[in-house]
């Protein structure tokens, strides 16, 4: 079969791996013994032994549940389920028990993999097991041939504009997703220094790299910890780190580099969110020989994205299409818009079946031919093809000067020196945005709001200036760093009927 030819399954990455570098570490995880890609190949080989002992039929669809630090294990788990022939869910360790058995019978789920801390307890599943009562040891390798169509995994979508969405992903498909190519052709003694939570969609893609990029090493610091994650950097001299932009933020506000030696980085890599232009400012400020690199795709679309480095020049750009990366922009009737004009961002990909939704996406009309997805975002691309993102399309807000980007007010917002973070919502009033002050802002909240106004009036309209500022401690935010505007929105809802001289903070109460 020549599609077979194209690509390579992930189980015959670790192989291939394994047999060359059996002895080369493919896992640093932070306070925990490193995994190998030997023993990563012999373990994942155990459990596929046990799950086929065990009558597991081909395409049976298995959560693998792993929490803290268990990235050996679930490293072990993802890749042993696949070697059985079977279907990996990926589950989050937070996950709600209405949220586990929700996502169990929608994808069918036959049991649940878990490591030291089990799942929720629930019926929706037949069994539930850890990882070491699955294995069985052997000598024999499992000989179970995939084909190109079949069923690799399901994976999540963060869930920040409702309930999570289901994607099914195919070995093909699975196979061929890759990341920017600085990182995936990582070939350097120092590894590469990542934060990533585990079970949802970043840890599966980090995963499917470490194996389809030039074997490398991977360590992982705790997810959201800057001050791990900075110190990784100094122990191993990494050049390569990749980091959500929330931990950006955290870097930025903790000013990590003030205690760590960040000079050796050359490329940060980043992805699942918009990398705002201040905090890509100011990562190169205090690493200054490196490059800001970002991905730009959506779950069902992958392995379609767009990459682009970060220039002052282009803020809000996300790069160009990667080779077989195609772009179309319409309107809300699915037809395409001219060169500059903002519309919705659709993405396809050549050389790879698409991914399918498990329910029924929320398009009803506006698909244009062709095999298109979504991404639920609104952009415009230049003459030179490069793609500028607008705002997600459920966030945009609609005022009757204009459709407002929330990401270009929170762009504004950020360059002020006594701002570590900010978001920036719809209310029936207007726009509003929700701010964590720098430790070492003004305790005064009228005089930061003042600050706050005539510095976002040279840079914004008048209608796209935050007519009430709300000061928070933190932002609230899913497993992948993603802010969930909609429980900021209910902070805006919950305070008193606020005018534009108003500060209150997240109870509620008015500050003065």
């Amino acid at each position: 079969m020549a599609n077979e030819r194209t690509f390579s399954y992930l189980t015959t990455q670790l192989r291939s791996h394994a047999a060359l570098h059996p002895r080369r570490t493919a896992l640093i995880i932070d306070g925990r013994p490193d995994l190998l890609y030997g023993d990563w190949d012999r373990q994942s080989e155990a459990l596929a032994r046990g799950l086929l002992a065990a009558g597991t039929p081909r395409g049976t669809r298995i959560g693998i549940f792993f929490g803290d630090l268990d990235w050996s294990d679930y490293a072990v788990a993802y890749l042993g389920v696949l070697k059985a022939g079977g279907t990996v869910v990926h589950l989050p360790a937070d996950i709600p028990v209405a949220e586990l058995e929700r996502r169990a019978r929608q994808c069918g789920m036959a049991g649940i993999v878990h490591g030291r801390i089990p799942p929720p307890a629930t019926a929706a599943v037949d069994w539930i097991r850890p990882l070491d009562e699955l294995t069985v040891a052997g000598d024999q390798p499992v000989d179970l041939a995939h084909r190109p169509d079949d069923d690799a995994e399901i994976v999540y979508s963060s869930g920040t504009t409702g309930l999570a969405r289901a994607v099914v992903v195919s070995h093909q498909n699975l196979a061929t997703a890759g990341g920017p190519p600085s990182v995936m052709a990582h070939d350097e003694p120092a590894p590469m220094v990542a934060s990533v939570g585990l079970g949802i969609t970043a840890s599966a893609t980090t995963v499917s790299m470490v194996l389809n990029a030039t074997p490398t090493t991977l360590a992982l610091a705790p997810p959201g910890d800057a001050e791990r994650m900075a110190a990784l950097i100094e122990r191993h001299a990494a050049s390569t780190i990749m980091m959500t932009p929330h931990l950006a933020v955290l870097m930025v506000r903790d000013a990590v580099h003030r205690r760590h030696d960040l000079t050796s980085v050359t490329t940060v890599a980043t992805a699942s969110a918009f990398l705002h232009p201040a905090l890509a400012a100011a990562l190169l400020d205090v690493m200054p020989r490196a490059k800001v690199v970002g991905a730009y795709s959506a779950s069902q679309a992958k392995p379609a994205v767009t990459i682009g480095t970060f220039d002052p020049k282009r803020p809000m750009s996300v790069g160009r299409p990667a080779p077989g990366t195609h772009v179309l922009i319409t309107d809300a009737r699915g037809a395409e818009l001219a060169t500059g004009e903002v519309g919705r961002i659709w993405l396809r990909s050549e050389g790879a079946p698409p991914r399918v939704r498990v329910d029924e996406g929320p398009e009803s009309e506006g698909v244009p031919a062709g095999g298109w997805c979504d991404t639920g975002d609104l952009g415009h691309v230049d003459e030179n093809g490069e793609l500028y993102l607008f705002d997600r399309e459920s966030d945009a807000i609609d005022t009757p000067h204009g459709l407002v980007s929330t990401l270009q007010v929170e762009s504004a917002v950020f360059e002020h020196e006594a701002v570590a973070d900010v978001a920036v919502v719809g209310t029936p009033t207007g726009v509003a945005a929700a701010v964590v002050p720098m430790a070492d802002a003004t305790d005064d909240p009228a005089r930061l709001l003042a600050a706050l106004a005539a510095h976002a009036a040279g840079r914004l309209a008048a209608h796209e200036i935050p007519g009430t500022v709300l000061l928070a401690d933190a932002l609230p935010r899913n497993a992948l760093g993603k802010v969930v505007k909609r429980e900021i929105q209910t902070w805006f809802a919950t305070t008193a009927t606020p005018s534009a001289t108003d500060v209150t903070d997240t109870t509620g109460g008015a500050q003065s």
